[in-house]
């Protein structure tokens, strides 16, 4: 939605590995992994000054029962500089300093943070270095709006709200409140990589990767370039399971909020949704993704009357893939059939990702059988 001016400086150390933070033994009340349910906004002081650390509201059946502070990546953001300077050499890093406004949380929505604070419950003993990513974030987008009026920084919130309630490590809700700084304003990824680690840096760059037409873009069509970006887009996919999260969940709060869009924007977003995004979280096994991405496509491509009819939704669902791909082709005919990304493996990586999601997800299942166990 923006069109700035973009000024970037490669990262130059390498992509981190993909760790798989295990929750602990039993803990109480731990909901396996979904997407964050909607709650009714209520106020919320989630910063002190100069972000000090406050206390966290946790939600009203967790009360009295400590969250497992222990769950994150064992290296990146919890072990960065947001989460080892003091106030003032936290301001100063991250170049706050005379900026009251921003510096305590005053240009974020509070019902956003409300939502962010309570899907994060699980990282409570990493609660300060989620709001100085709050605040960097809110910093880079400051004057920044949306279609819909409401300000930016409302979106990166939300996106890493959906990755919260999927039960995603630090590093990836870092990533998720981070993933369009790059893009769209001056922070660069040497500033992630210096304030919350590399391994940050690496899902951001990930997810803002594009492909780079230089002068030939004016001698491609539209879909040729949109080819080629979704190309690149898959590329940086294989490199790390986290950056197809952060991907779906930010295309997941961009359908949730594309009624602010023109028509035409509404049908081509809705169509490489339901082309590119929906087959994805279904590879991953990511399910709840994969249904609201699919009826929020659906929706703005056909008529209500034929979302009313009995199994409509999955059957308009196949009929749009047809629609975008053609009789017989899916995304996984276009990923070995393209000779970049099947030369770099790229169904056996997205394969991988998927076993990994699958092992996280059985994680915090048993954690929540064990704890309904030992509750009974």
């Amino acid at each position: 939605d923006l069109s700035l001016s973009q000024r970037r400086r490669p990262l130059t150390s390498p992509a981190a590995s993909c760790p798989l933070a295990a929750p602990p033994a039993a803990p109480a009340a731990v909901a396996a992994p979904r997407v964050a349910a909607r709650r009714a906004p209520r106020p919320v002081a989630l910063f002190g000054p100069g972000g000090s650390r406050p206390q966290q509201q946790l939600p009203d059946d967790q009360r009295g029962r400590p969250p497992p502070s222990q769950w994150a990546a064992a290296d990146g953001a919890a072990s960065s500089a947001a989460a080892t300077l003091s106030a003032s050499e936290w301001l100063e890093l991250a170049s706050l300093q005379g900026r009251p406004d921003l510096a305590d949380g005053a240009r974020v929505p509070g019902e956003a943070l409300e939502g962010l604070t309570r899907a994060t419950w699980y990282l409570e003993g990493h609660s300060l270095v989620v709001q100085r990513a709050v605040q960097l974030a809110a910093a880079a987008h400051a004057g920044q709006a949306r279609k819909n009026g409401e300000p930016f920084i409302v979106h990166p919130v939300e996106t890493s709200t959906i990755l919260a309630g999927l039960k995603m490590d630090l590093d990836t809700i870092v990533a998720g409140l981070l993933h369009d700084t790059v893009e769209d304003t001056d922070l660069t990824l040497h500033d992630i990589a210096r304030c919350f680690g590399p391994s940050v840096a690496s899902i951001v760059e990930g997810d803002t990767k594009r492909s780079k037409l230089g002068v030939t873009a004016a001698a491609l069509d539209e879909a040729t370039k949109r080819s080629l970006n979704h190309r690149a887009m898959l590329v940086a996919m294989g490199e790390d399971w986290r950056i197809v999260v952060v991907k779906l969940a930010d295309r997941l709060h961009n359908m949730r909020t594309l009624r602010h869009m023109p028509r035409h924007k509404q049908v081509r977003i809705a169509r490489e949704t339901t082309q590119i995004f929906v087959p994805l979280a279904q590879k991953l096994g990511i399910e709840a993704l994969e249904y609201e991405l699919l009826r929020l496509s659906v929706q703005f491509l056909f008529p209500q009357q034929l979302l009313r009819v009995p199994y409509g939704l999955e059957l308009l669902g196949h009929w749009a893939r047809l629609q975008c791909w053609g009789l017989g082709q899916s995304l996984d005919d276009y990923l070995c059939r393209d000779q970049v990304l099947s030369e770099l493996d790229l169904p056996l990586k997205l394969d991988s990702h998927r076993q990994t999601w699958l092992q996280h997800s059985r994680q915090w299942d048993a954690a929540a059988s064990a704890a309904s166990a030992s509750s009974s």
